[in-house]
């Protein structure tokens, strides 16, 4: 036990620094509409943050150039067509996301490798004109339409990736940080059932799953007040010769599951005041907008969403001096001033009626009303890449691809509800 109080020690005296906030606000499905205005805005408006060396990255530049010209060809056809027989290269049919267990990785060489396998797959048409630098035509040079979509798509999503490596890299030691929050090996601990008991004889353990448990409980440990890499390596290694990975267990896990429930649970101060929460309805003031086709499309949208067996959300139109607001700016990625926020800003580029228009304004609604984002981003400095996943993709607040879930109505009603509802 001496070691591992050595260990324990060192992970209570270290000093641990909160990471820098002010990170782009990207989820990890964002179109590509979505990064090339990013780019656009943040490019002024974040001028002081620019990285030279990620401007100037031949690999990332390259996957943009071809995203860029891809999308000039699209537009191209497409204004020659009819909306019912436009090329689409997202719908909600074709989104991916990226779970737990398979997350995204993109670093300039993962996306430099996807993009030469797309040049060698792709019909020699297509790679004639996206790869060229002739004048970009208005058909599809012969490729059927389902093709081309097919492996535009591809392409697409190789953009997207160098797209938010660009975005994302000037912030790149802040990520470094969001990696002491990841929820891999709290997840990989639970979801296998492995308790402190289990790790009391680590001469029991089969030596591969016993590499697996290390690498969980060194995630753990990282939770453990955001500890530094080399000292919870140092720590896990430690444990593991002194047979004690039992206690390491029980040390961090509260700190890990505190760590997972963050991306979940409403914060005390994230609960707005001015909800009322009365049977089956919760009731929330919204500012009225000033075209009033946003009426509509608010209560479409967020009360079709926020709904539970009998219970519903309502949404009450006046004029309402802390009341959540909708605002749109031009190329702005939508987003809301802080949790339990008041202003809800939306891209005017962006038609309401689309798919993408609506799941965000149900989404970031979720923030106005103190819900988390429920994915994680970082930067893993061992696969010199970063790394997101979604907690939970068949949930609203964690992916596109999700809906309204009884663990969000919990929440609520714990937040919200009052004392003698929640017995």
């Amino acid at each position: 036990m001496k070691t591992l109080n050595l260990g324990l020690v060192l992970l209570m005296t270290t000093p641990v620094f909160a990471a820098p906030a002010h990170k782009p606000h990207l989820d990890p499905e964002a179109t590509s509409a979505e990064y090339r205005a990013y780019l656009a805005h943040g490019k002024s408006a974040n001028k002081n943050k620019l990285n030279v060396e990620v401007d100037l990255d031949p690999e990332i530049e390259k996957s943009i150039k071809l995203g860029e010209r891809l999308a000039q060809w699209v537009n191209q056809i497409n204004a020659t067509r009819t909306p019912e027989t436009a090329i689409r290269l997202t719908s909600p049919e074709t989104r991916i996301s990226y779970p737990i267990d398979k997350p995204n990785k993109y670093n300039p060489a993962i996306l430099a490798a996807e993009a030469n396998a797309l040049e060698a797959s792709m019909p020699k048409e297509m790679v004639t004109v996206i790869f060229g630098t002739e004048e970009i035509p208005s058909d599809t040079q012969g490729v059927d339409d389902k093709t081309f979509a097919t492996e535009g798509r591809k392409l697409d999503r190789n953009y997207q990736g160098a797209a938010r490596y660009k975005s994302l890299n000037p912030w790149r030691e802040e990520y470094k940080w969001a990696a002491a929050a990841d929820v891999r090996g709290y997840y990989f601990l639970t979801k296998n059932n492995i308790t402190a008991a289990d790790l009391k004889d680590v001469a029991t353990i089969e030596p591969s799953k016993l590499e697996l448990i290390k690498e969980a409980l060194y995630r753990t440990c990282r939770n453990y007040e955001g500890s530094k890499e080399t000292q919870c390596q140092e720590v896990v290694d430690q444990s593991t010769k002194e047979n004690e990975l039992a206690d390491l267990y029980e040390f961090t896990f509260p700190a890990a599951k505190a760590n997972w429930d963050s991306f979940f649970k409403i914060p005390e101060d994230a609960r707005r005041k001015d909800v009322i929460w009365l049977n089956d309805i919760m009731t929330v003031p919204f500012n009225t907008p000033s075209i009033a086709k946003f009426i509509p499309y608010l209560q479409d949208n967020i009360e079709d969403e926020f709904r539970f067996g009998t219970w519903g959300m309502k949404l009450i139109f006046g004029t309402f001096a802390d009341g959540p607001k909708l605002v749109f700016k031009a190329g702005e990625v939508p987003h809301v001033n802080g949790l339990g926020g008041n202003e809800i800003t939306m891209d005017s580029n962006q038609p309401i009626e689309e798919y993408e228009s609506r799941w965000t304004i149900r989404h970031e609604f979720g923030h106005v009303i103190g819900l988390p984002d429920c994915y994680h981003e970082f930067f893993d400095t061992k696969l010199d890449a970063y790394v997101n996943y979604q907690l939970d993709v068949t949930d609203i607040m964690c992916s596109r691809a999700g809906n309204m879930k009884e663990r969000i109505f919990d929440e609520l009603k714990e937040a919200y509800a009052p004392k003698a509802e929640q017995e």
